[in-house]
């Protein structure tokens, strides 16, 4: 999950599928349902909270990655009398204002979300535990987890010679007659 991420995205471009599933706190903001007992009053155009108060107003923002941060602003007055205040999210009880916020996914995150229900990334990542296996050996077991020089074209000859290695090492395994 940690490979999807904007930054990551970006740098595929058109040429490279990445084949990895998106972050579930990603994933969560998609659904835009608040959790935690909280739902939408449509004719209020507000949130109402277990209790069954509504927030006094909405603030929209906007974050670096494209998602909307929708932040809910209770009263404090209504919140100190709340019989569900222990168990409550609504801010800390410290601040002047008691806030309970909901992120709505970016356009980009949810055609994100919707390719990785797709049949194709469905195939892909039933094989992609092969290839982690295979780099979880030449980290592990090969030394590829530590650089032996330094600068990049060291790092790289070291991995071109330890994957030449291991490849070798498995056709020599491959070609052995098989005793029973």
């Amino acid at each position: 999950m940690a490979y999807v991420s904007d930054d990551n995205l970006e740098a595929c471009g058109e040429e490279i599928t990445l084949i990895a599933r998106t972050n579930t706190a990603v994933a969560a903001t998609a659904s835009g349902n608040p959790d935690e007992g909280f739902c939408y009053n449509k004719d209020a155009g507000m949130l109402r909270y277990p209790a069954g108060e509504l927030a006094m107003r909405v603030e929209k923002r906007t974050a670096k990655n494209g998602n909307t941060y929708l932040r809910y602003v209770f009263s404090k007055v209504k919140c100190r009398k709340c019989p569900l205040r222990e168990s409550c999210r609504v801010g800390s009880g410290k601040s002047k204002e008691l806030s309970y916020s909901i992120t709505q996914a970016s356009e980009k995150n949810l055609e994100r979300l919707r390719f990785e229900e797709s049949e194709y990334f469905g195939e892909r990542m039933k094989i992609r535990h092969r290839i982690e296996e295979k780099n979880g050996e030449l980290k592990e077991a090969h030394g590829l987890r530590r650089a032996d020089s330094r600068g990049l074209s060291a790092m790289e000859l070291q991995m071109y010679l330890t994957a030449f290695v291991t490849n070798i090492k498995r056709i020599t395994k491959l070609a052995e007659p098989v005793t029973q």
